[in-house]
Order: structure tokens, then C-alpha cells, then sequence
């Protein structure tokens, strides 16, 4: 009587359960592959390790890689006037130097999907379709039934198909997180995709906050021109036109000024960050953190 409750549980809620596992491997597949194999997001992490290296040469050597954690890391680093903080700097920088790599994140599909699976539960729901299979399997064999065996036609390729898509999730998956250097024991994709969703949604944030800086400071800068203007017509008496192209000479420079000095700074040596950012390789290699002896970020 037991195992013709399990059969009928079995039966009634096989669809559902494929209905809802099958989503979720594919989620895992498709968001390990295209962290993997983005470009974008590999040059973006170049960039962040060049930044780092840079920022702690004073207190130790060049580090090769660093903890995925560590982006998170990226919006409590602020510049001297603690305006902005070094992702802010990341985005301007990304923006205005390399503007191919600030779509980054449109390599990155179904990372928030992925994020909220849990891919050791759907493993084992995906086992345990697998065992009550084979409770049927038998049970077609003791005693013959129609509806059973109707069944058990119909609905084999689709557990064979989910199988494979578990396997094929689970391999991906191990293969992302040890290429960046994690174990899949301990870093679920309940732990590893979010720090994807996180910096994602900081970075869009970070590039909508400078660029509406960029507009206020826009309106300041000409308020402040306009103002100067002023100050120089009164100044000027009575050669109108000679005061006027000193005028236009004197905006202009303010202009320039203004424009090269909009830069933040951060506390560290002499030099300025930028300079080891846009003086790399967009082609430079990155060297995800090798297991267990990683550099912390």
C-alpha cells in the first residue's frame, strides 16, 4: 500500500516537478557559461586587479587575483573628499577609456535567475524523480497496467533529458567557480551569482550618479563662468572689444581647467590611479585565483 502511495504521488506531481526543475538547471547553464566566457567582464576584473595592485603596492607585491567578495569592497573605498567611491572612479574611467567594456553586464544572462536557485536541492529533487522512476519501473513489471506503462512511455525521455540537464548544470557550474577560484563545496550559486547581481547594480547605479554630477557640475561651472563674465564687463570700462576677447580667453581657460581637474583622488603613493588603469593591455591576462592559496582582494 506504501509504495502504491509513493507510485501516485509520483505520477501526480512529475510534470510539476520537471515544469519546476528544468528552469532552474538551465538558469545554472547558462549563467556559469556566460560568466565564464565573457570578454567584457574579464577586462573589467583586469582593471579592478590592476587598481588593487596599484593601491597596495606600498604594503605588499603584486597579487594575480583576488576573492570575488572583494567587489563588494569597491563602494567603501572612497576618494579624499569622500565624494566618490572607487567603483564610482572605476565607471568614469571604464566610461570614458574603454566604453566597449561598459556594457559588461549584457554578457552576463540569467545571473539573478541562478542566484536564486539552490542547486544542491534541485540535484537531489532531480535523484529523487530518479528513484521514484524506478519504484515504477518495477511495479510495471510485477503487475501489469496500462495507464502505468502509458505512462512510464511517455514521461522516460523527459527524466532522461532532465538528468542530463542536472549533470550538465552541476559540470558547468564546478568549472565557473573553481576558475575563479572557489570550491563549489562551500560557494553555493546562492553565494557566488549574487556577488555578480550585487556588482552589476552597483556599477549601473554608480554610472547613473556620475553622470548626473557630471550634469550639476556642468550647471556650476557655467553659473560660476557667467559670474566672472560679469565681474570683467565691469572691470573692463570702456575697450569693449579687446575686454570682450579677453573675456572669451579668460572662459575658455576656466573651461579647460575645470575639465582636467574634475578627476578624484584617493589616499595612496605618488602618481595617480588613472594612469595605471588606462597605461594596461586591454588584452592583459587574467589570472583567476588559484583555490585555496588565493590572494585575498
Amino acid at each position: 500500500m506504501r509504495i502504491r502511495m509513493a507510485i501516485m504521488a509520483f505520477l501526480g506531481n512529475f510534470a510539476e516537478n520537471i515544469q519546476m526543475l528544468t528552469p532552474q538547471l538551465n538558469a545554472i547553464i547558462a549563467a556559469s557559461a556566460s560568466v565564464k566566457s565573457s570578454q567584457k567582464l574579464k577586462h573589467m576584473l583586469e582593471i579592478i586587479l590592476a587598481l588593487g595592485n596599484y593601491m597596495n603596492s606600498s604594503k605588499r607585491g603584486a597579487v594575480y587575483g583576488f576573492k570575488l567578495q572583494s567587489l563588494d569592497l569597491l563602494l567603501d573605498t572612497k576618494s579624499t573628499d569622500r565624494k566618490m567611491t572607487l567603483l564610482h572612479f572605476i565607471a568614469l574611467t571604464v566610461r570614458e577609456k574603454y566604453p566597449e567594456l561598459a556594457t559588461f553586464w549584457q554578457e552576463l544572462h540569467f545571473v539573478e535567475k541562478a542566484a536564486a536557485v539552490s542547486l544542491e536541492n534541485v540535484l537531489l529533487d532531480v535523484k529523487e524523480l530518479g528513484r521514484g522512476m524506478e519504484l515504477l519501473r518495477r511495479e510495471c513489471g510485477q503487475h501489469e497496467s496500462a495507464v502505468l506503462r502509458g505512462f512510464l512511455g511517455g514521461s522516460e525521455g523527459q527524466l532522461e533529458r532532465l538528468q542530463r540537464d542536472a549533470r550538465t548544470a552541476e559540470d558547468a557550474y564546478n568549472t565557473v567557480v573553481r576558475y575563479f577560484g572557489e570550491s563549489p563545496k562551500t560557494t553555493p550559486p546562492s553565494v557566488f551569482f549574487p556577488v555578480f547581481v550585487r556588482f552589476i547594480h552597483s556599477y549601473k547605479d554608480a554610472e547613473q550618479e556620475n553622470e548626473t554630477r557630471k550634469k550639476q557640475e556642468e550647471v556650476m561651472r557655467e553659473k560660476l563662468l557667467a559670474q566672472e563674465a560679469k565681474k570683467q564687463e565691469k572691470v573692463g570700462g570702456g575697450s569693449h572689444g579687446r575686454n570682450k576677447w579677453q573675456q572669451q580667453e579668460l572662459i575658455a581657460e576656466l573651461r579647460r581647467r575645470q575639465a582636467k581637474d574634475h578627476r578624484p583622488m584617493y589616499e595612496g603613493k605618488d602618481g595617480t590611479i588613472e594612469d595605471i588603469i588606462t597605461g594596461m593591455a586591454p588584452s592583459a591576462p587574467l589570472s583567476p585565483c588559484p583555490g585555496p592559496a588565493s590572494h585575498g582582494g
